[in-house]
């Protein structure tokens, strides 16, 4: 197989002016013709492939393209609120019919499925969930959408085909890991990450036909599985590891080399580099490695009593260190949804719960300031303790009990303390690559990953938490989103732009989706609720507590919607997702009942 290597630039010269073009928000790339692939692209081939029908055409050798140059932006326009289709995912049709069945103990009714598949699965007005078992071919991909996209993992998919063409072909052997010259002239796309966007991505890469070496690299010894009940349903015994694997695509056709860390990415050689001097070869690269849960610089590191939860090993251990410890009084340090819900579940154990956050109110950067409010009233009346605007100054771990000082002088004497802060990227592995890395992986509206000079890497793409990209649906500005339903969709893109090319693959514009639980309280949110600037109660109020918020922002192009957020209202919630971005003149809210 020829194989150029891709060349690591050198600062670049000043590019021309940029040719001129439409104004903010564009209609999507113009898209290749149904069911082919841009001819030339380095992972198509020079021959078309089929892509609408499910299969690609076997990977022939050629030429890695150069990197894209960066093309400055536009000047601002009018705000078109046609100009993006509704926020359906892209999906791959099915052959054959499915039957699904639900865990009626693990769902939840957050109405996800119904907003994946409201042929196959739908709400009643008195709460409870109705689905149709033996779905269709015509609806067998929502189906099994609903099902990935299912936070408890409670549906269940049986028959159709799995992720490669046929039923139950599973490839065999070990994956080949070093020697450009063992794969004798196969293509090899390399997945870094064993999370939830990593599986995403490869699924979608078999589902459209790609028929070469499929390597999944993951730094934890386990197959994905469902984060936000770590918090939750695991952390109170509810739940095993086991009950968090991922279901939808378990028969997913890939080599997969878990436990096993990557440090390092070679450009030039297109390589992964691995420990104890490893290197993978790739012609196709997905970055999907995630974030790490952040830590406070003053906290105490080995401390068997302080601790953090990412992973299921992390919840693992605090499930195990808190009956250790006979924990009686927990300290949760954070505001976000994770110490919200971290202070919900040691509440449901019986024990005193001390939330500590340097905000002012819950969610307040996630959810602002009025609706926050809300959410600590919940948390108050559930017998949380509230330290808002605090900080941790001093730290004494007396080895029986922990004693933490705040800056108004309170001390809180506790048995154990979870962080709950948030998140950074897992870019470290990167750094001295050559890609921008200036919040998480730097990414083009089409998932393309970008170097630090702003060119486009044709061959490498990126999704799920660690990417950060420009949503067209809100403005031109790159944001990391950070949640299930995310990347699910955008490993899903990732995967479409890996074999489309820069060229013709579509730009990305969800509308971000996500959830929690709050002492029984369901919420809800479609949309980026932090950017907007104005909050209209639109359906009940905030005094019941059940209630949905409409977040608007002033812009250049008028008011646009930038997000709905509903308490204990999933239903009402459907009906504003397609508001998103669209202009506040444009939404209606559909049988409305203000009330203040």
């Amino acid at each position: 197989m020829t194989h150029v290597p891709y060349q690591l630039p050198s600062p670049p010269q000043p590019l021309p002016p940029a040719p001129p073009q439409a104004a903010y928000p564009q209609a999507p790339y113009p898209a290749a013709p149904p069911g082919q692939l841009p001819p030339g692209h380095a992972l198509a081939g020079h021959a078309a492939g089929r892509v609408a029908a499910g299969h690609v055409g076997h990977m022939t050798a050629g030429h890695l393209p150069a990197p894209v140059a960066p093309v400055a932006p536009a000047p601002a326009g009018p705000l078109r609120t046609d100009a993006f289709p509704p926020p359906r995912p892209a999906l791959v049709p099915e052959a054959e019919p499915i039957r699904v069945s639900v865990d009626n103990n693990r769902c939840h009714i957050y109405g996800i499925c119904e907003q994946e598949a409201p042929e196959v699965f739908r709400i009643s007005q008195g709460g409870s969930l109705h689905y149709t078992a033996s779905v269709p071919a015509e609806l067998a991909a929502q189906a099994r959408q609903a099902a990935r996209c299912c936070p408890m993992q409670a549906i269940a998919v049986r028959g159709g085909q799995t992720p490669g063409g046929s039923p139950g072909r599973k490839r065999t052997g070990p994956a080949l890991r070093s020697g450009a010259g063992a794969r004798a002239g196969r293509r090899r796309i390399v997945v870094a990450g064993g999370g939830l966007a990593g599986l995403s991505a490869a699924t979608r890469l078999r589902e459209r036909g790609f028929d070469g070496e499929l390597v999944v690299v993951g730094e934890e010894p386990i197959r994905p599985y469902s984060r936000p009940p770590l918090s939750k349903q695991y952390l109170a015994g509810d739940l095993d590891g086991d009950d968090l694997a991922f279901r939808a695509d378990d028969a997913l056709d890939a080599h997969w080399l878990l436990d096993t860390r990557v440090i390092g990415l070679d450009l030039r050689a297109s390589a992964l580099e691995l420990r104890g001097g490893e290197r993978l070869p790739f012609d196709g690269l997905v970055v999907a490695t995630g974030v790490d849960a952040k830590r406070l610089p003053e906290a105490p590191l080995f401390s068997e009593r302080v601790r953090t939860i990412r992973t299921l090993a992390d919840a693992a251990a605090v499930r195990e260190a808190m009956h250790a410890a006979g924990a009686g009084h927990v300290v949760v340090i954070g505001g976000g949804f994770v110490g919200c819900e971290l202070a919900c579940t040691a509440r449901l154990q019986g024990m005193d719960v001390s939330l500590v956050s340097h905000s002012g109110p819950l969610l307040r950067r996630v959810l602002g300031e009025r609706v926050g409010q809300v959410v600590g009233r919940i948390q108050a009346r559930a017998g949380v303790a509230l330290h808002l605007g605090r900080e941790v100054v001093d730290w004494q771990d007396h080895g029986d009990v922990l004693r933490l000082s705040l800056d108004d002088g309170t001390v809180l004497t506790c048995d154990f303390v979870v962080l709950g802060l948030g998140s950074v990227p897992r870019v470290e592995w990167l750094r001295g690559s050559g890609i921008d890395l200036s919040d998480g992986v730097g990414c083009t509206p089409t998932c393309h990953v970008r170097d630090r000079w702003g060119r486009t890497l044709p061959h490498i793409v990126a999704a799920g938490d660690v990417a950060s990209w420009p949503n067209p649906r809100f403005d031109e500005h790159p944001r990391r989103v950070e949640h299930l339903i995310h990347a699910v969709e955008m490993g899903q893109h990732a995967a479409d732009s890996l074999l489309r090319g820069p060229g013709r693959a579509a730009r990305f514009t969800p509308v971000p989706r996500f959830w929690s639980e709050q002492h029984g309280t369901r919420i809800q949110a479609v949309g980026i609720p932090a950017l907007g600037t104005d909050v209209e109660i639109v359906e009940g109020s905030l005094r019941s507590g059940s209630f949905v918020a409409r977040y608007t922002r002033a812009t250049r192009y008028g008011d646009q919607v930038v997000a709905a957020v509903a308490f204990d209202q999933p239903l009402r919630l459907l009906d504003y997702r397609d508001q998103i971005g669209g202009a506040r003149s444009a939404a209606r809210a559909l049988g409305r009942r203000r009330r203040r």
